[in-house]
């Protein structure tokens, strides 16, 4: 398993800082942010190829690009259609990254109030998304998160299968299926087997309050982002079902709290190196 970092905990640094301090911390790759300063759908080619020969110049891969697209299940043919350009812009910009997986999100309400027709619609535009990146040798993944399709691997399994696409898996996120409360550990793993394309690693809490700057709202309740190992997501037993199954995608640092982001970006990675070590050592 390989490391990556989402730009995103690096979010107000310009992408020339970001790959630096990526390369210098130790990650092997970058997931880009697809908004700006990072990674905006208005990405020239020009600008692109820049930002290729940037990265490759310091030895680090694109891991994934991280796009804030779809959402199809509630959205209008209009709507649908201008999502689905996005997404095939950020498949050409993936193209000249030289990155194989590009995030597309079919869209909500959550697992517990969907019904069969919001399954149905978001497969109808994401086997569309599907044949367009297959053209270019891309693949399309599905984060799960909370408050959408996908909120666990059961419900992730379902719309896969609806869609039926070689090229379409998840992004397993154990921080997300932590506030949905869904398994996040051996069994997520089984459930979704080959169909695990990316990791997303981040810890999250359960909290009483919103008085901490990194704690957010979920409904009725209240969470709170932490540094990994320091939150209620333990990511062990997923690192040893990853190791036993052969997982060799990426695991990608994600920690969204209000912490310093370089001294974030360097805990994330040695807890991850720390956490594989462990992983590894129990078999």
């Amino acid at each position: 398993m390989r490391l990556s970092i989402f730009t995103l905990i690096l979010k107000s640094f310009p992408l020339p800082e970001v790959i630096e301090t990526a390369k210098e911390i130790g990650y092997e790759a970058v997931e880009l942010m697809g908004w700006e300063p990072h990674l905006p759908v208005e990405t020239t080619n020009k600008q692109a190829k820049e930002i290729n020969s940037m990265i490759k110049d310091t030895g680090l891969a694109v891991s994934c690009l991280a796009t804030y697209t779809g959402g199809y299940s509630s959205k209008s043919d209009s709507e649908c259609q201008k999502e689905l350009d996005q997404l095939k812009r950020f498949v050409e910009l993936a193209t000249i990254l030289d990155c194989q997986l590009v995030r597309h999100a079919p869209g909500g309400p959550r697992e517990g109030e969907a019904e069969l027709s919001h399954y149905q619609r978001a497969a109808e535009w994401m086997q569309k998304a599907a044949d367009f990146a297959a053209s270019a040798g891309v693949k399309v993944v599905m984060e799960i998160h909370d408050g959408g399709l996908i909120e666990s691997a059961y419900g992730a399994r379902k719309l896969l299968d609806i869609i039926d696409r070689d090229n379409v898996g998840v992004i397993h996120d154990a921080g997300n299926m932590y506030i949905s409360k869904a398994d996040f550990g051996e069994e997520s793993v089984k459930v979704l087997g080959e169909k695990i394309f990316h990791v997303h690693v981040k810890d999250e809490l359960k909290v009483e309050d919103l008085s901490d700057p990194s704690s957010f709202r979920v409904r009725d309740e209240f969470y709170c982002h932490k540094l990994l190992g320091q939150g209620g997501a333990d990511h062990l037993p997923l690192f040893k079902a990853l190791i036993a199954r052969g997982y060799d995608g990426y695991l990608s640092a994600e920690c969204h709290g209000a912490m310093d982001p370089i001294e974030t970006a360097k805990h994330e990675y040695k807890a991850i190196k720390e956490l594989i070590a462990k992983a590894k050592g129990d078999f």
